[in-house]
């Protein structure tokens, strides 16, 4: 059986069985006060004059035909009787007891039954002159009546009210169980694998609004335990992706190397670089080798810190200098190459000067190797809205948008057959994507319009008393126009 069945059938039987008492307290008091009415008018009517046998004939009835009267003398042989009612259709009398049963008591009244059963007296008995014996007796026929009447009242009223206050109940309890039915619900949901279903419950101060309420909190808890350990499983996951990835590429990249290394040494342990030619050769193409081999591990070392979340320097550093020093090598580099630059002057950002060099200096080396040596690259800097931006636009090929959500991955070429002497390792965008990270910015790749790569390195700027400390240091190298 459900809760609202048992809470309505409980609420049925007690409503049911207070009104059976309270039903039968108002048909017994009212029932007491009839009898108690009978028997005052029964003790009124004794105290008529009954001097003679019987009633008077042809006279006025002095029972008034309300009372039956029976006159007996000492014998016990009826004398005289009146009925009650009326002439036409009398009232039975009452049955008195035979001459070898106990005599009614005197000036008491009691019980008696009618001659046929059909009825019930109160009947009182009175010693009148001449040894004789006075019954008076009330019918109890119209209490009888008007009890049954307000029985079949007190029952139309009570099923009446029982059935509007089961209804009411009923009405109420569905109300007032109905988050109980959403709990259910939800509970089916969630099991279901739905997290954000939710009881919606408002607390209203009632116990069941407050176990909603308090369900709700619960599932908000779980849901988020949940998704902290779901976030952290994917996150170890990819961890883990990205460093057997990684321990893949880096031992790939440093293959090569090492590879060319050990051919030399083998070669010249056999004898075979007895010329001094190319003995010269071989050391140098060892050198060669060992020195990349050296920058990919100086690299690999840097991002291990990074991700370590070691900290950098952060100092003020002037990024205008910074890339006024960055531009001046790459004309010395190609000088061949059309270079316009917008170099805001005074520029400053918080960092790590070595650091911020290496970055910029990837950046130019990612035009350089990608890019036409004829191809024009534009360079600007800019402080704003509380950051400062460096960004980096050639107008070369740019990077084919199946690569673009790579390009910053570790180990990672879009020209998969270029040369790793040109090439590198992969590892610059990364580098300068993790420093930029470690400095509070961020790098960014965009096409440049007509074709080409922009990428935009924005830092936070320093307070304002770190840039009025190094204001005064920089030149006024910064302009505009052709390099």
């Amino acid at each position: 059986m459900t809760l609202r069945a048992r809470l309505l059938l409980s609420v049925g039987v007690l409503l049911a069985a207070a009104l059976v008492v309270t039903g039968t307290l108002v048909v017994g008091l009212t029932r007491s006060n009839l009898i108690a009415q009978v028997d005052n008018d029964l003790e009124n009517a004794s105290r008529a004059d009954f001097t003679v046998v019987g009633p008077p004939r042809g006279g006025s009835d002095p029972t008034g035909r309300r009372f039956a009267l029976l006159i007996v003398n000492a014998d016990g042989v009826e004398v005289e009787s009146l009925p009650s009612g009326f002439n036409r259709d009398p009232d039975p009398l009452p049955f008195l007891p035979a001459a070898d049963e106990p005599a009614l008591p005197v000036g008491r009244i009691v019980d008696r039954p009618a001659v046929d059963g059909s009825m019930s007296y109160r009947v009182l008995t009175l010693r009148a002159p001449q040894s004789l014996t006075v019954v008076l007796g009330a019918p109890l026929d119209q209490v009888e009546d008007s009890i049954a009447v307000l029985v079949r009242l007190l029952v139309a009223v009570g099923l009446v009210v029982l059935g509007g206050m089961l209804l009411v109940g009923w009405y109420l309890i569905r109300r007032g169980l109905r988050p109980l039915e959403q709990m259910t619900g939800t509970a089916e949901r969630i099991s279901a694998g739905d997290l954000t279903s939710r009881v919606g419950v408002r607390d209203d101060g009632s116990e069941v609004g407050r176990l909603g309420g308090a369900f709700d909190a619960m599932l908000d808890q779980i849901q988020s335990a949940f998704e902290s350990q779901r976030a952290a499983l994917a996150a170890k996951e990819r961890s883990e992706t990205q460093l057997r990835q990684f321990v893949a590429d880096a031992s790939h990249e440093l293959r090569t190397p090492l590879t060319a290394v050990r051919g030399y040494a083998e070669l010249y342990r056999a004898g075979g670089l007895s010329e001094e030619a190319a003995l010269e050769q071989a050391m140098a193409r060892i050198g060669t080798e060992s020195r990349r081999m050296a920058a990919l591990v100086e690299d690999l070392l840097l991002l291990a810190r990074l991700d370590q979340g070691r900290p950098l320097r952060h100092e003020p550093v002037v990024l205008t200098e910074l890339v006024h020093d960055a531009l001046n090598d790459a004309r010395a580099v190609e000088p061949e190459r059309p270079v316009t630059a917008h170099v805001e002057a005074g520029v400053i950002v918080n960092g790590d000067e070595d650091r911020l060099r290496q970055v910029i200096g990837n950046l130019f080396t990612n035009v350089r190797v990608h890019t036409p040596a004829d191809s024009p690259v534009d360079v600007s800097v800019a402080a704003r809205d509380g950051v400062s931006v460096l960004s980096v636009a050639d107008h070369g090929p740019g990077v084919d948008p199946g690569h673009v959500e790579h390009i910053f991955d570790r180990f990672y070429r879009a020209d998969t057959g270029r040369s790793r002497d040109r090439g590198g390792a992969g590892l610059g965008l990364s580098i300068a994507a993790s420093v930029a990270l470690a400095h509070g910015g961020t790098i960014a790749y965009s096409n440049t319009p007509g074709g080409g790569a922009t990428f935009t390195l924005t830092l936070p700027a320093p307070s304002a008393r770190a840039t009025g400390a190094l204001s005064e240091q920089d030149d006024s190298r910064a302009g505009a126009g052709p390099l």
